[in-house]
């Protein structure tokens, strides 16, 4: 009973509207900027930071459904660029997880069945390196990957679907550039393992973190299935034509995530806070109670800041990372398949090097670019 009523309590503490402060922001239609995009790349060149936060507010606010965050019930990318190829149901349409997985939820201490369960298939970074928990994890947890979804707004999938590019044979029989609506939204979310560890998880809460119900499935077919805890959520939108990037991370990721050095180190990030996003941090925080020990890392728009990275996401290779320059390769080629931006270099990790500019337009004769949508890459192949 005492884990069933700490879930209700986070449930509705992210619920709680703009409680002991003068935050007019509105979150009722954010998501389409409410109706008004010209007010919000004002905004947006006023302070980049105060909107990213207000934007971190909104997605965290409880959905309709009462239950869940509003990101929350955004479409996951399993749910759309699906294993067979298949055409993906139309967004919104209710899911429910494999049977093992509601079997095995319906016996453990508060789980509801009605909440959202979290696929976290996910545990290779962009370089292909895993981010190894460690610290002041339990011990049966220690050196296990922290895992990843990602997910996509209605506008978002919408496109991905009317352009037939939810498998690979859409996106082989391209012949012009994609071209997302201003409208489209993805979220990329890090989590820490819990299982059932009710001890693990009181201490989780205590330092901040957001609890959720999730699973995975592992190699030999079965199911992991308990609570996660969010470490980091990464949004992006199309606000601009070069998109807005913006990363946010638990203060407290260091106790619980390491370096792959020998011996590990805590895991922090070396691109920020931000030094525009430090004052933004300690207002939102102390605005917003449920959301104080989550930072805003900062907002890249185009190349500034010219480095950004999320050290839950881009772990190894933060000295590298840039939202905007490494998205902005995202394409594809009938011929030579999807565009490759790790080149060869001395100066890279282990000899790779990322872009951190724009790669020149003749880079991508024979491409048709996807609109920095990288998750496209996810496609599979529809057999007949």
């Amino acid at each position: 009973m005492r884990r069933a009523i700490t879930i209700t309590v986070l449930s509705t503490l992210a619920g709680l509207a703009q409680a002991d402060n003068t935050n007019t922001f509105n979150c009722s239609n954010f998501l389409t900027f409410n109706g008004n995009q010209a007010q919000a790349r004002d905004l947006l060149g006023t302070s980049k930071e105060t909107l990213s936060w207000n934007w971190f507010n909104c997605l965290n606010q409880l959905a309709p459904n009462g239950l869940d965050r509003v990101w929350e019930t955004m479409k996951p990318s399993d749910q759309v660029y699906l294993a067979d190829g298949a055409k993906p149901t139309p967004y919104g349409t209710p899911f429910t997880p494999p049977e093992d997985v509601t079997k095995q939820a319906a016996k453990i201490a508060g789980m509801n069945l009605k909440r959202a369960f979290h696929n976290l298939n996910a545990t290779q970074q962009v370089d292909g390196l895993t981010l190894e928990m460690g610290g002041a994890v339990p011990a049966s947890q220690r050196g296990k990957p922290v895992r990843f979804q990602l997910l996509m707004s209605e506008s978002t999938f919408d496109y991905i679907v009317d352009q037939g590019v939810y498998n690979m044979n859409g996106q082989d029989a391209l012949t012009s550039d994609l071209n997302f609506p201003s409208t489209s939204w993805e979220v990329k979310a890090g989590w820490l393992w819990i299982g059932e560890d009710a001890t693990y998880q009181a201490q989780l809460e205590k330092d901040g973190y957001y609890i959720a119900q999730a699973y995975y499935q592992n190699k030999d077919g079965t199911y992991e299935v308990g609570y996660a805890a969010l470490t980091a959520l990464h949004v992006i939108n199309k606000l601009v034509t070069g998109w807005v990037w913006t990363t946010f991370e638990n203060v407290n990721n260091h106790l619980y995530t390491v370096t792959n050095d020998i011996p590990s180190q805590p895991m922090t990030n070396s691109t920020g806070p931000t030094p525009a996003a430090v004052p933004v941090n300690t207002q939102f925080q102390g605005w917003y109670g449920n959301l104080s020990r989550y930072e805003l890392i900062g907002t890249q728009l185009e190349t500034s800041p010219k480095l950004l990275a999320n050290s839950q996401l881009e772990s190894a290779f933060q000295t590298q990372s840039s939202c905007f320059a490494c998205h902005g390769t995202a394409a594809y080629s009938k011929n030579d398949g999807y565009f490759n931006f790790a080149q060869g270099g001395d100066a890279g990790q282990g000899g790779i090097v990322y872009p951190t500019e724009p790669v020149p337009a003749s880079e991508f004769k024979g491409y048709n670019k996807l609109d920095y949508v990288w998750s496209l890459k996810r496609a599979q192949w529809q057999r007949p």
